[in-house]
């Protein structure tokens, strides 16, 4: 014989912080960014066009906000590679961080303590991936 428990009052209660912890928590890989700086626009090849490729604070920030932290593995199999970037700084409670965002949804962000993580944006992830 099974005996089934039931705590509807108790699960919603429990449930409910995490149905809304991520509309108010950032969802950065490394926390909330307190400040971003755009350092370099348009780096790389003229003959593709980088120098417009222009990185804004605010499209920094929405790269972050859709990010995650991918292999480089990851990197290589789901992404394109996007020959153009921008680089520059943010902070955080924990450190102040050097980024690079590359077009197609690829970046990088370093540490000063010499850490580098890889991110993506999976919005941008390649349909290549799927054959």
């Amino acid at each position: 014989m099974s005996r089934q428990l039931r705590f509807p009052g108790m699960a919603a209660a429990c449930l409910l912080p995490l149905l809304v912890l991520p509309l108010g928590a950032s969802s950065t890989p490394v926390g909330p960014i307190t400040e971003i700086v755009v350092e370099e626009n348009g780096i790389g090849p003229k003959g593709e066009g980088c120098e417009t490729f222009v990185m804004t604070r605010a499209r920094a920030r929405a790269f972050f906000n859709k990010a995650v932290v991918i292999s480089g593995r990851q990197q290589h199999d789901f992404f394109l590679y996007g020959p153009c970037s921008a680089r520059g700084m943010f902070k955080t409670r924990y450190d102040t961080w050097q980024w690079e965002i590359r077009s197609l949804g690829t970046g990088s962000i370093a540490a000063t303590n010499g850490d580098v993580f890889l991110l993506g944006d999976p919005r941008q992830e390649s349909s290549v991936a799927e054959y």
